[in-house]
């Protein structure tokens, strides 16, 4: 039940990232200070919950922080390069992408930790990749009209 929960939790927050992203946008905020800011705060909320929740206990094994110093990175460079990027294109269109990348991990699973392979696992990810060229050519289709809207508009 707790892991649905948590799934469910995920979920909605990280739709709540792709809103703020496009509120931020929408108010020309700077993508480093949205992030820079963002980061702060999760540190804050972060420290809040282990003494909330972990008796104050901050010790954690060397290994962590080999994981979280990447993890870190990542994160924070591809929120700026999302933020960043959504300038030139429909937040929803960006934001599938996003959502579409789980399709990297899903295989390095497989391929690093020997996950079964199911019919079900190709498919999914054999979709994500008919979709990202579905939406590759929605994109090519609405410059083009763009691009023929400002060829009328020059001509009148």
């Amino acid at each position: 039940m707790m892991g649905y929960l948590y799934m469910i939790l995920s979920l909605i927050c990280f739709a709540f990232i792709g809103i703020f992203a496009k509120i931020a946008d929408s108010r020309g905020c700077k993508p480093s200070a949205v992030y820079t800011l963002a980061y702060g705060w999760s540190l804050l909320f972060g420290a809040i919950f282990v003494v909330l929740f972990r008796n104050a206990d901050f010790r954690v094994p060397i290994v962590v922080y080999a994981i979280a110093l990447p993890f870190g990175v990542a994160s924070v460079i591809a929120g700026i390069v999302f933020l960043s990027g959504i300038r030139y294109g429909k937040i929803s269109t960006s934001w599938l992408i996003i959502n579409l990348s789980a399709a990297i991990p899903a295989v390095g699973s497989i391929i690093l930790y020997h996950e079964q392979v199911s019919a079900r696992k190709i498919a999914v990810v054999a979709l994500a990749i008919v979709s990202v060229f579905l939406l590759w050519k929605d994109k090519q289709s609405d410059e083009a009209k763009h691009d023929a809207i400002g060829r009328v508009e020059e001509t009148v």
